[in-house]
């Protein structure tokens, strides 16, 4: 990569980390201006506590953004029979996508994101389980929202589990068969060759 281009990919990083401060920027300020307003205990929070949630919002959003940029970039100066064969899967994924039900795509989607789906299940679970223990108010509020919580937690890491299990069964068929993307690159280039003479 000559000093130009890492210069230019640099470039790009950094008009996507202003992109992603921006983003998040304007959609943590605004909620949180919102919570102010709405909610007596935000309001009486620490201004350090707010500060630590617009971070955990905003940080996230910029380096998110910032890689984004980067990998745009990086396709942005792709060529030859890698670009091809890389478009070529695409193209064969985006007309999977389209064929499979929603079930099949929600378990595609699960496979691929489990982390995302582990953590945003558990923080959906904390919210849930939070809002229904908060209408009767005991002591012990905290200790039950855990344990409904790590009990639906638990629930979605077993669902998880199988989904990698058929997941892996699925990848160890397609190793039988192998991986073949050399041959659509072999095709190009006789497409090329054949379309010159």
């Amino acid at each position: 990569m000559r000093f130009d281009d890492v210069l230019d990919a640099e470039g790009a990083a950094i008009r996507g980390a202003i992109e992603g401060t921006v983003m998040g920027t304007a959609v943590t300020l605004p909620g949180l201006y919102i919570l102010h307003r709405q909610w007596p205990y935000f309001r009486s929070l620490p201004l350090q506590v707010k500060a630590l949630a617009a971070i955990i919002i905003i940080l996230p959003t910029t380096a998110i953004r910032a890689e984004h940029r980067m990998i745009d970039y990086e396709r942005s100066h792709w060529d030859g029979a890698d670009k091809y064969a890389v478009e070529r899967r695409a193209h064969e994924e985006r007309l999977r996508w389209g064929s499979l039900s929603v079930k099949d795509k929600f378990a595609d989607w699960t496979a691929r994101h489990q982390l995302s789906f582990v953590v945003g299940s558990w923080a959906l679970a904390m919210a849930i389980s939070g809002a229904i223990i908060m209408r009767d108010p005991v002591v012990s509020q905290v200790v039950q929202a855990r344990v409904w919580a790590q009990g639906l937690t638990l629930g979605v890491i077993i669902a998880t589990g199988a989904l990698t299990h058929s997941q892996r069964a699925k990848a160890a068929q397609m190793r039988k068969h192998g991986d073949h993307s050399w041959e659509d690159v072999l095709d190009d280039q006789q497409r090329k060759v054949r379309a010159v003479t």
